[in-house]
């Protein structure tokens, strides 16, 4: 198991879209994904539960992965949430 303090640096939080893009993110990896708050224990691979988390930029968060791949999975969750995810999807676009 790995974990790391990450920081939500999407400028309008955690909402459909880049929910969607964390979901498709976590699920190409065979590990657990959990992002935990004081009060909420997230499913990274779940767009429901990433949106009901109302992560809000600024929000710090425990990412937690769990399985064979974690240190991979750990690094891509890092990489994702330090970045505007709603810039990056523009960019995509």
């Amino acid at each position: 198991m790995v974990r790391a303090e990450l920081t939500i640096e999407s400028a309008q939080g955690i909402h459909l879209a880049p929910a969607n893009l964390i979901a498709v993110t976590a699920d190409r990896f065979n590990s657990q994904i959990h992002f935990k708050t004081e009060y909420m224990d997230i499913n990274a691979k779940s767009i429901i539960n990433l949106v009901g988390g109302t992560l809000r930029k600024g929000d710090k968060i425990l990412c937690v992965c769990n399985g064979p791949d974690e240190k991979e999975a750990l690094e891509a969750m890092k990489d994702l949430l330090s970045q505007d995810l709603d810039e990056l999807l523009k960019d995509k676009e």
